[in-house]
């Protein structure tokens, strides 16, 4: 891991510091070499210039050692304090010599800082991270012992022996003598072997530190020699050498600064020929030195049995070597057999594998094919050999390969896969999944590896679920997610003035068919519908199923106005004629919302929604007819939306209102009770008129909070206009409930609660039965006979007109018959109407119910349902309803007679007199 500067900051700074090491050394060199300032400031520069280049050193190794960790960390460490000690004894000798300015004596404490340093650096060089065979460190130690002998030998023969031989008497002074010359000897043959070694990684910075250990050596002996002869003095050029290797030595402690190595592995490569021929070169030399010796004048018995040492060395050494060799040789020998059988292994599995393997070269010819082709394709594996692959792909399918090749060339062993059809002998195509490993890079393939595999089978269930995915299970057409995505495409090809259209179809009533031929027959009749749809439209238009008997068809291309009419007419034409289901014949009504493509931004989702909108006012307006679509009907869709959510905060937020109209007994006027209306006053439409919310709220279901808010509130006002009028005590308080608001499970609950609640006696409550409540259905029936058993009155609204149920009067405790308005309005002018409206009093009379009339407007009206025996009436000409403080003032006008309220003879109808006249 290179240091933050980067590889290239390293260089310099690695550069810069070898430029200053050499300038120093040569400026030390000359300064020692002219003696510039005299004797005494030349030895205070050299004194002071040893120890600063060891300290230097020193300070580089620790820098080093802290960069690094392990075995590293410890060597540099060491050589580190190697270099500390020789500072320290180079600091006593320049103390002696340039402080108290005395000549150094020898032996001097000085020498215990030199000699210090030598196990420090033999150690450090030890501890260096080498080779870890066993055999490679027997052989090393070996060849340290076999050069530290031959160059003793050396040694012996050019300095020892001569410091031996002319040693003084004095035996430390001799011992001294010695040690440096044999300390240099232990350290030049670790330098040595350390070189031989060491790692590669780290050969730079060792290589600096060993020819800093030389030029040390190169020195110290030469101080050495010089002491024992006396003739070393002050400042010899000889003392350049420590400056050199101290500031080498710095120097590869810096560069392992630069470049630390925290995880070093062992170095299991064989030795180079230069490491093997190293140990024989000083051997050789030794033995030169101590043949000239011996021969040339009296033998010397030291070098003659030196040398037999060396020489048994030297032969345990090459036994060692013989023995490596031959364990190298029986590992190799495992190791091939290891790869025969894993060749075999491999060559069985490729020929046997559910896939076909082929090796090519980066061009795609084809160099091996495995035997499985012959399964696969019908081609023998070597009549391909040769030829480039991609003739055996489709010819739509060969960019996409090469596309994968190029890829593989630029991601080597990464795997990259195509899809490809590829070609059976007999010429038919198989879908196959091509992978391609570029293996270029490997000496032992040196191709690109293409497994081919047959993926037909999952093709073919891809394409069924994609279809299945795409399609209605029942019909097989396209569902709504393919029709759209279709409409999208012919949308981006169309042209101005060749737009599209869409058709929705809707079969009405279909549900009855499901219910009386069950909903495998529907499923039938349902594909039979869309078959017939299919041959209708023309080719390249798509007909698809988007909903439980819902279709739409796509035209991809309208140059006029009326072609999708022209569909719809003609798709009504068909279908008048019966289909046949289970040996029946069923006739089918539709209804059908045409949307064209009217402006350039118009969508698939836009031109849909457009269709159905249009269908919903087919259906509205009578089913078994087609409308096209105007841009009103968005806007009513999206004001019935918009009124639908106001309608929920309306509720909620009590922006309801209810307006009460009265009752009244036509004999005398007397007030038998009030019909509540809700009022809805809209924050900006103004007051809404029933008509318009209550159809809306009781198709959204809004109608049970609503009926539910209405009946709790005209409870509580008719409460509050009991306690402030006794006499009204009696009065009742009727409220409209709709089909949905019947069929609501809680309606028994709310009314309850709200009469609970207001302190309401039920007695007094009545519920309107509107004309499009229908009274099926045994939950209703029953509901409405609890609520009249809990004293619930029942009154039936509207009857006569339309479907009125007559079997109500039988099959319900009913308590009031309702008039229609429609007869009191025509009853004075119309025979027919006076007879009908006759009959309903008669019948309601007769079953002894109370019988009402509504919406009477005029005098005549009123005198002619008195005629008839009609027993009360409300309308108009009565009184308009009114909201609870109009009726509290109308209560409060009233005259009281015998018991009973009487609408005040003051009272009148705008523009009319009193109904009642005093």
């Amino acid at each position: 891991m290179i240091r933050r500067h980067g590889l290239s900051h390293a260089r310099r700074d690695f550069g810069t510091a070898c430029a200053a090491a050499l300038l120093l050394t040569a400026a030390f060199a000359v300064w020692i070499g002219l003696r510039i300032d005299g004797i005494q400031v030349t030895e205070a520069v050299d004194d002071l210039g040893e120890g600063a280049a060891a300290l230097i050193a020193a300070l580089a190794c620790a820098a080093a050692a802290l960069r690094h960790k392990g075995r590293m960390r410890v060597a540099w460490a060491l050589l580190g304090s190697g270099a500390a000690a020789w500072a320290i004894g180079e600091g006593i000798w320049s103390y002696i010599e340039v402080i108290r300015g005395q000549q150094v004596p020898f032996p001097s404490l000085a020498d215990a800082g030199y000699l210090a340093a030598v196990p420090l650096v033999v150690a450090g060089i030890a501890v260096f991270p080498g080779r870890h065979r066993t055999a490679s460190r027997a052989a090393f130690l070996l060849d340290g012992a076999i050069i530290a002998g031959a160059l003793l030998i050396i040694s012996w023969s050019t300095l020892l022996g001569a410091l031996y031989r002319a040693a003084s008497t004095a035996t430390l002074s001799t011992a001294l003598g010695l040690a440096y010359p044999i300390s240099d000897v232990a350290i030049a043959v670790m330098a040595l072997m350390l070189v031989s070694r060491t790692a590669r990684t780290i050969r730079l910075p060792l290589l600096l530190v060993a020819a800093g250990l030389f030029a040390n050596l190169l020195s110290d002996s030469a101080f050495a020699y010089l002491t024992t002869t006396k003739a070393y003095g002050p400042a010899q050029l000889i003392d350049t050498g420590w400056i050199a290797g101290y500031l080498l030595i710095g120097l590869g402690a810096f560069f392992a600064t630069l470049v630390p190595k925290s995880a070093l592995k062992a170095d299991d490569q064989p030795p180079g020929r230069w490491s093997l021929v190293l140990p024989y070169l000083p051997v050789a030399i030794a033995a030169a030195v101590t043949l000239a010796r011996n021969t040339s004048g009296s033998p010397d018995m030291f070098l003659f049995w030196g040398m037999m040492g060396v020489a048994g060395l030297v032969l345990v050494r090459q036994f060692i070597v013989l023995w490596d060799n031959l364990s190298l040789n029986q590992k190799l020998e495992a190791q091939a057999a290891a790869l025969r059988d894993t060749e075999t292994n491999f060559r069985s599995l490729v020929q046997n594998s559910g896939d076909v393997v082929v090796l090519a070269d980066a061009a795609g010819t084809m160099r091996f094919l495995s035997t499985s082709i012959d399964r696969f394709f019908a081609y023998n594996p070597t009549e391909l050999v040769g030829q480039p692959f991609v003739e055996l792909l489709h010819p739509s399918d060969r960019p996409t390969f090469e596309g994968g090749v190029q890829k593989a060339l630029a991601a080597s062993a990464h795997p990259i896969s195509a899809s490809c059809r590829v070609r059976h002998k007999l010429g038919s195509w198989t879908h196959c999944e091509i992978t391609i490993t570029n293996m270029l890079h490997q000496s032992t393939l040196q191709a690109l590896v293409l497994n081919i595999r047959d993926v037909t089978d999952r093709k073919e269930m891809e394409e069924r679920l994609a279809h299945v995915a795409a399609h209605d299970p029942v019909t097989s057409l396209p569902n709504r997610i393919t029709f759209r995505n279709e409409a999208d495409a012919a949308l981006e090809r169309s042209q101005p003035g060749r737009g599209i259209a869409v058709l929705a179809l809707d079969i009405d009533d279909f549900k009855v068919v499901n219910d009386a031929l069950g909903q495998r027959a529907g499923d039938d009749l349902l594909g039979m519908i869309g078959g017939r749809l299919s041959k209708i439209v023309r080719p390249g238009d798509m007909v698809a199923r988007i909903g439980a008997d819902e279709f739409a068809v796509l035209m991809t291309m309208v140059a006029h106005e009326d072609q999708p009419v022209r569909l719809a007419e003609r798709i009504f034409e068909h279908f008048r004629a019966p289909f046949r289901v289970e040996e029946r014949e069923v006739g089918l009504r539709l209804s059908a919302g045409i949307a064209a493509q009217t402006r350039p931004e118009d969508t698939a989702e836009t031109l849909m929604r457009n269709a159905d909108i249009a269908l919903n006012a087919a259906k509205s307006g009578g089913k078994g007819r087609w409308v096209q679509y105007a841009p009103e009907q968005h806007a009513s869709v999206s004001d019935r939306m918009e009124m639908e959510v106001d309608l929920a905060h309306a509720i909620e937020r009590r922006q309801l209102v209810l307006h009460y109209q009265p009752a009244v007994r036509i004999a005398d006027g007397a007030i038998l009770g009030f019909e509540a209306f809700v009022r809805w006053s809209h924050p900006r439409r103004g007051m809404v008129s029933p008509a318009d919310f209550i159809p809306l709220a009781d198709e959204t279901g809004l109608i049970v909070p609503l009926q539910r808010w209405v009946v709790a509130q005209a409870c509580a006002d008719g409460r509050q206009w009991q306690l402030g009028y006794p006499v009204a005590s009696g009065l009742t308080m009727s409220v409209n409930v709709s089909q949905r608001g019947l069929a609501y499970p809680g309606l028994v609950a709310d009314v309850t609660q709200a009469c609970a609640a207001a302190g309401f006696d039920p007695l007094h409550l009545v519920l309107e039965l509107t004309q499009g409540a229908t009274l099926k259905g045994k939950e209703t029936m029953d509901r409405l006979i609890e609520l009249h058993q809990r004293g619930v009155k029942l009154a039936l609204d509207d009857f006569g007109a339309d479907s009125a149920p007559l079997s109500a009067l039988r099959d319900l405790p009913v308590d009031i018959v309702k008039l229609d308005h429609s007869f009191v309005a025509r009853m004075t002018s119309s025979p027919t109407d006076a007879t009908v409206a006759r009959a309903v009093i008669d019948l309601g009379n007769t079953l002894g119910m109370m019988t009402m009339a509504d919406g009477i407007e005029r005098k005549e009206q009123l005198a002619a349902l008195e005629r008839i025996g009609c027993t009360a009436g409300q309308g108009y000409y009565l009184s308009r309803p009114l909201p609870a403080s109009g009726i509290e003032r109308l209560l409060a006008d009233c005259t009281e007679e015998g018991g009973i309220l009487r609408l005040p003879s003051t009272w009148s109808a705008p523009g009319r007199g009193p109904p009642f006249p005093p």
